[in-house]
C-alpha cells in the first residue's frame, strides 16, 4: 500500500528530529531522496543563497519527492560585511597591527578597509572589539576620527571581499526583516514552508514585525523561528519567546559576540525555558562541521551532539555539512546515530520542573500522561502515545515532559503533520478521509487505532494511552484514556460483521 511507504520513515526508534541544510551537495531528487531514508525529518533553505526561481523548484521538487517532510526556510536577516579589497585579494592581518575602517565604501588593503554600514561609528565606542571572518579576526577601538577609526588587531587572520562582521556592542542599524527579506518573504508565503526563521532577532517586536509582513502577503499559516544570535536577544529571551513558535540556537554568531565559555550556559538555559513552553527548539551551527570534508566526526562533535540531545533539545541541525559537504549522506547518519545513543542515556525527566505558568489546562494532562506512562514502564507494559490532534498542540504539551513511549500524533491536517515533524519523539500521521469534527470519541479513536495498526505503527497486541479534544467542549475539554489494541480492534470488528 503507497500509504505504508509514505509513513515507514517516520517509524524509527530516535526521538531527535534532524533538519538538514539543502545545497549543491543535496538537492537534487535522488539527494532528497537518500537524505529522507536515512532519516532527515525537516529541510531547510537558506535564503542568503540562490535565486527566487531555484527556490521556487527546489520546494517542488522536495514535494514531490515527499509530500509530507516539513521545509523551514530561513531569511538573511542584516549580515554586517566589509567592502571589497583592492585587486579582490585577500590581506593577512597581524597581531598588533593598526588599521584604519571606514564607514564610507573605499577599497581596501592592508593598512585600511570599510564596514559600509550606516551607522557604524557610531554604533561602537573606544575599547569595543568586534571580529571578522566568523570570529577569526578580532580588532580593538583605539581611537575615533571623523571618518574612520584606528583599531588595533587583537588576534589574526585572512581578510578579503565580503566577509562577515560581529559587532557584539553595537546596535545593529539595519532593521530585521531587511529590503532583500521582505521580498523572500513575499516568495516564502507563496510557496508556503511549515516555517520560517528568522535571523538577527533583537526583540519580540521583529518577530510580530515578520509575522505581520506575511499575512499581508496572504500567509497567516508559516510558523516563526526566532534565531538567537546576538546579545541583545538573550537579553529579551523570554519576549521573544512569548510571540515565537520555536527558537533555533545559533551558536555560529553567537559564540561570536559572546565569550565561547558562555555558549553553552545559554543553550541549556534556552532549551530548558522552550521545553517548559511546550515549544520547538533547534540546536543548530558547527555541529558535524569536520564532516564536510571528513566521512567521519570528531569526538568533541560527537559530545557536542550527544549533550544538546542531553540539555533537552527537539532537533539538531546540519548547515554546510549537508549543503555543500562531500558527506551529506554519512552525515545525517552519524547525527542519528549519536542522537539516538545520547537518547537512550537521558535521565528521567522530573514533569514538574516543566509545568508553565502559562499554560495550565492541556498541559496538566500531558504531566498526567507522563506519570501514566512512566507506570506502564515500570510495569512493563507495551505501549504508545496517541494523540489525536488538529493543530498540534497537544501533542506539544505530551511531548514537552519527554515520555518513556513513542508518541504517534494522528491529524486531520496534511500541514499539522508536517509541523509535527521538528517535534521531539512525534511520529506524525495524517488521515485526511477522518471526520475530527463530527464523530464522536469513540469513533474517532476506532478508526484511529485501525489506521495506525494497519500502518505497523501500533501492534495489537499493546496498550495505548490516547488523548483526545472532547468533540462536546471542544475548548477546554480533552479525554484521556487508557486502550488495549486488541479489544478496539475487537469492537470494530464486531461493529462491521
Amino acid at each position: 500500500m503507497e500509504e505504508k511507504r509514505v509513513f515507514s520513515r517516520l517509524i524509527r526508534e530516535n526521538t531527535v528530529k534532524i533538519v538538514a541544510t539543502l545545497g549543491p551537495a543535496s538537492d537534487s531528487k535522488k539527494m532528497l531522496k537518500e537524505l529522507l531514508s536515512v532519516g532527515v525529518d525537516v529541510f531547510r533553505l537558506n535564503f542568503s543563497h540562490g535565486t527566487h526561481d531555484e527556490k521556487r523548484a527546489l520546494v517542488e521538487r522536495i514535494r514531490e519527492v515527499d509530500e509530507y517532510v516539513g521545509i523551514l526556510a530561513d531569511i538573511q536577516g542584516p549580515k554586517i560585511r566589509v567592502g571589497n579589497f583592492k585587486d579582490d585579494k585577500a590581506y593577512n592581518l597581524n597581531v598588533g597591527q593598526e588599521v584604519k575602517v571606514y564607514e564610507k565604501d573605499i577599497i581596501g588593503d592592508q593598512d585600511q578597509f570599510s564596514i559600509p554600514l550606516v551607522g557604524f561609528l557610531n554604533t561602537v565606542s573606544r575599547g569595543d572589539a568586534f571580529f571578522v571572518n566568523d570570529g577569526i579576526i578580532k580588532i580593538q577601538v583605539k581611537k575615533k576620527e571623523r571618518d574612520h577609526i584606528i583599531g588595533e588587531v587583537m588576534a589574526g587572520g585572512i581578510i578579503s571581499n565580503r566577509k562577515g562582521v560581529n559587532i557584539p556592542k553595537g546596535t545593529l542599524s539595519q532593521r530585521v526583516p531587511t529590503e532583500k527579506d521582505i521580498k523572500d518573504l513575499e516568495l516564502i508565503a507563496e510557496l508556503n514552508p511549515e516555517y520560517v526563521a528568522i535571523s538577527f532577532v533583537s526583540s519580540g517586536a521583529d518577530v510580530l514585525h515578520v509575522k505581520r509582513i506575511l499575512e499581508n502577503y496572504g500567509n497567516s499559516d508559516i510558523k516563526l523561528i526566532s534565531k538567537i544570535e546576538r546579545p541583545i536577544a538573550l537579553d529579551n529571551f523570554d519576549d521573544i519567546l512569548e510571540v515565537s513558535d520555536g527558537i533555533m540556537v545559533a551558536r555560529g554568531d553567537l559564540g561570536v559576540e559572546i565569550s565561547p565559555d558562555q555558549v553553552p550556559v545559554h543553550q541549556k538555559e534556552m532549551i530548558k525555558k522552550c521545553n517548559r513552553e511546550g515549544k520547538p527548539v533547534i540546536v543548530a551551527t558547527q555541529m558535524l562541521e569536520s564532516m564536510i570534508n571528513a566521512p567521519i566526526p570528531t569526538r568533541a562533535e560527537a559530545n557536542d551532539v550527544f549533550n544538546a540531545v542531553i540539555d533537552g533539545t527537539d532537533a539538531i541541525m546540519l548547515s554546510a555539512e549537508t549543503a555543500v559537504g562531500n558527506y551529506p549522506i554519512n552525515a545525517v547518519q552519524y547525527m542519528n546515530k549519536i542522537a539516538y545513543t545520547a537518547t537512550q542515556n537521558m535521565p528521567k525527566r522530573k514533569p514538574d520542573e516543566y509545568d508553565s505558568d502559562r499554560l495550565i489546562h492541556t498541559q496538566v494532562l500531558g504531566h498526567a500522561i507522563h506519570s501514566l506512562t512512566t507506570e506502564m514502564e515500570d510495569l512493563n507494559f507495551r505501549g504508545k502515545i496517541l494523540v489525536l490532534t488538529r493543530g498540534g498542540f497537544g501533542a506539544r504539551m505530551i511531548a514537552k515532559y519527554r515520555p518513556p513511549l513513542p508518541i504517534i500524533a494522528i491529524t486531520p491536517h496534511k500541514r499539522t503533520s508536517r509541523e509535527m515533524n521538528l517535534l521531539w519523539a512525534v511520529q506524525p500521521i495524517h488521515i485526511e478521509d477522518i471526520d475530527f469534527f463530527h464523530l464522536d470519541a469513540e469513533a474517532i479513536i476506532e478508526q484511529s487505532v485501525k489506521y495506525a495498526v494497519d500502518l505497523g505503527v501500533i501492534d495489537e497486541n499493546e496498550h495505548v494511552v490516547i488523548l483526545l479534544v472532547s468533540r462536546k467542549w471542544k475548548k477546554r475539554g480533552n479525554l484521556v484514556g487508557f486502550y488495549y489494541v486488541g479489544e478496539i480492534l475487537k469492537s470494530d470488528a464486531e461493529e462491521t460483521s
